[in-house]
């Protein structure tokens, strides 16, 4: 099971874009994967009590907080470009 951590600005609608996008991905890869919301601020918090495999902020994110889980940016899903390319990573990063 991996536990992959989106993030925003205020942990309600573009990390609910992306969580969606990653979760579909994510079942047609035949990846089991967990999901946890927050705000960039909660980061340290939740990598402290969610333990998450990855991170994806729709934004930017200080990847200094990110304790060196591996981050994709998920931008992506918030312009629409460039969106299967962040996918293909985040399947790559999970699938290893």
């Amino acid at each position: 099971m991996k536990k992959i951590l989106v993030c925003c600005g205020s942990s309600m609608v573009t990390s609910t874009v992306a969580l969606n996008n990653i979760k579909e991905a994510c079942q047609k890869a035949g990846i089991d994967a967990v999901f946890g919301q927050c705000k960039f601020a909660e980061v340290p918090f939740q990598i402290k009590t969610f333990n998450p495999d990855l991170i994806v902020p729709t934004g930017p994110l200080d990847e200094s907080s990110a304790g060196g889980i591996p981050v994709v940016k998920g931008i992506a899903f918030v312009t629409g470009v460039g969106i299967d390319k962040t996918i293909a990573e985040i399947l790559d990063i999970l699938k290893s």
